[in-house]
């Protein structure tokens, strides 16, 4: 965990706070507890996960690996953000129990980068609001958008919806297309110490961790570095 000196007019250092940014090196065992309790300190920031090295210069290169926010922080950002970005977001939970041995937390960091994928499926059309709809569930690339049956009278890529005539609701159609970026998020949950044989109490989440590129979408400012 960096420090940053508050340092007095003379220049002397007077107080050290707990900056935002953390070099992942640091995120194994009992540091990996702290950093979380560091983190629901400054629930309103987010948490910068870093991997430095040395240059052939000899100068320290700092990478950005992940992003780290509160649950409230969290759960802020999942009631502005709109229909069409929590379905890019896949949450995977993970126990702290699970990532404090075996360095599998830095393990973790390259399953976050966002994917896509190609979809191909037989749908039928539903009657939704007296309109023809089918919800593909995912975000689409409309270049990629392949239909074969009946032809949509419009599309919503951003929410993966199309529509249909009403006179088509009942019809199957042959859908292919390829997602948006999907971003996996990492939610790290803590298991309550089990008491006379009752298992499954779980406590409120550590933390998320995320991808970096995540952040622009939903609006997360990332620490400097």
């Amino acid at each position: 965990m960096a420090q940053t000196a508050i340092r007095n007019l003379d220049g002397m250092a007077v107080q050290f706070q707990t900056s935002q940014i953390v070099n992942i090196r640091a995120t194994t065992e009992n540091q990996l507890v702290q950093i979380f309790k560091s983190l629901n300190a400054n629930a309103d920031k987010a948490m910068a996960l870093v991997q430095t090295k040395l240059s052939s210069e000899h100068r320290q290169i700092s990478t950005l690996k992940a992003v780290m926010i509160s649950p409230e922080y969290w759960d802020t950002l999942m009631a502005t953000v709109g229909m069409d970005i929590i379905r890019q977001i896949k949450v995977h939970s993970i126990t702290s129990d699970y990532l404090l041995t075996g360095d599998r937390f830095n393990r973790i960091l390259p399953r976050l980068s966002p994917t896509q994928d190609r979809y191909a499926k037989l749908y039928e059309i539903n009657n939704v609001g007296g309109v023809g709809q089918v919800d593909l569930m995912y975000p689409f690339v409309p270049a990629t958008l392949d239909i074969v049956g009946a032809v949509p009278t419009l599309t919503f890529p951003s929410t993966g919806l199309l529509q249909f005539a009403v006179g088509d609701v009942g019809t199957p159609v042959d859908v292919s297309f390829v997602t948006q970026p999907m971003y996996s998020v990492a939610k790290v949950i803590r298991t309550h110490d089990q008491v006379d044989g009752h298992t499954g109490v779980v406590h409120p989440p550590y933390a998320y961790v995320m991808h970096p590129t995540l952040c622009p979408i939903l609006g997360i400012t990332i620490p400097i570095i």
